[in-house]
C-alpha cells in the first residue's frame, strides 16, 4: 500500500468527492481525519474508513475561522501523533436562486453574500488550512498538501464566475505555496475536478443552467448533465469521486515526489493544458 499508516485530514470529508477521497487514501493504507463542518456526515464516512482496518476520527470544522482550523491540526495531532498529508476539499458553489429564466450567474445577480461564502469558504478556508500546516510540515521536512480545485478555475465560464474566481485564486496560492514549502521537502499540488454528478449538481447547478440556456428549460438535471457531457468532455463520459480520489493519492504518495505546484486536470479531455 502506498500510504501505510500515514495520517491525512480531508476537509470537506462527510459526503460526495470529500467521502470519495477519505477511502481512496484509505484503501491505500492511510489513516484518515475527516474534518467537515456537519459532525455527523463525517462520523459517517469516519465508520467506513475504520471497517477497511484504518483508524478514523470525525472533526467538526468550519475552515472559514482559524480558529477551529487550529483546532482541527491540534486534535489531529493528539490522536495520531502527526501528519503526512493535507487534502483542502470543502467547497461550495453559492448562487442566489431567482425566477426560471433569471440567470443566477450573471454579474448583476451574484449578491455580495454569494461571492463572501463562496470565497471564504473556497479560498481562505484553503488559505487558513494551508497556514495551519506549514510550520508543522517545515518542522518535520517533509509533507504533502493537495489543495481541490476545479477545471472551473483554468478555464472561465458563464454560469459561475465568483467560483471560478475562487479556485483560480487557489491554483495561484497553491503555486506560492509550493514554492515556500520546496526548500523544506514539502510537496504542494491541485488537482482540478471536471464534471462529476453531484446533489449540488442535483439540486442548484442544474437550476442554474435550465436558467442559462435555453435549450435545459424543459430538461431534468441527470439529462442536462449528460448533454453537458457529450458535448464537452472529449472522451464522452463524467468523472468520479474515485478518479479524483486516485490523482489525490497519487500526489500524497512518493510516486509523485518530484512534482510540486501542479494543477492536475482529471476531466477527460475538457482543459488541454
Amino acid at each position: 500500500m502506498k500510504l501505510a499508516d500515514q495520517v491525512a485530514i480531508v476537509t470537506g470529508g462527510g459526503g460526495g468527492l470529500g467521502e470519495s477521497i477519505c477511502l481512496c487514501l484509505a484503501e491505500e493504507g492511510a489513516h484518515i481525519v475527516v474534518s467537515d463542518v456537519k459532525l455527523d456526515l463525517a462520523e459517517g464516512v469516519s465508520k467506513k474508513v475504520e471497517a477497511m482496518g484504518r483508524r478514523s476520527i470525525a472533526i467538526e470544522t468550519d475552515v472559514r475561522y482559524s480558529g477551529q482550523v487550529k483546532e482541527l491540526m491540534d486534535k489531529t495531532l493528539g490522536s495520531f501523533g502527526k501528519i503526512d498529508i493535507l487534502v483542502c476539499c470543502a467547497g461550495v458553489h453559492e448562487v442566489t436562486l431567482k425566477g426560471p429564466s433569471d440567470p443566477p450567474g450573471l454579474i448583476e445577480n451574484i449578491t455580495e453574500e454569494d461571492w463572501n461564502r463562496t470565497m471564504d469558504i473556497n479560498l481562505k478556508g484553503v488559505f487558513l488550512c494551508n497556514r495551519a500546516i506549514a510550520p508543522y510540515f517545515k518542522q518535520q521536512r517533509k509533507g504533502k498538501i493537495i489543495n481541490i480545485s476545479s477545471i472551473a478555475g483554468r478555464v472561465g465560464n458563464e454560469i459561475m464566475p465568483h467560483y471560478c474566481a475562487s479556485k483560480a485564486g487557489m491554483n495561484i496560492f497553491t503555486q506560492s505555496v509550493a514554492l515556500q514549502l520546496a526548500p523544506y521537502n514539502v510537496n504542494v499540488n491541485t488537482v482540478c475536478p471536471g464534471m462529476i454528478y453531484t446533489s449540488l449538481f442535483e439540486t442548484r447547478g442544474s437550476k442554474a443552467m435550465a436558467a442559462t440556456f435555453p435549450q435545459f428549460r424543459d430538461m431534468g438535471p441527470r439529462e442536462i448533465f449528460d448533454a453537458l457531457i457529450q458535448a464537452q468532455i472529449p472522451l464522452k463520459r463524467p468523472q468520479t469521486g474515485e478518479s479524483i480520489g486516485k490523482a489525490v493519492v497519487f500526489f500524497a504518495s512518493s510516486d509523485s515526489q518530484e512534482i510540486t505546484g501542479q494543477a492536475l486536470n482529471v476531466d477527460g479531455g475538457f482543459v488541454l493544458s
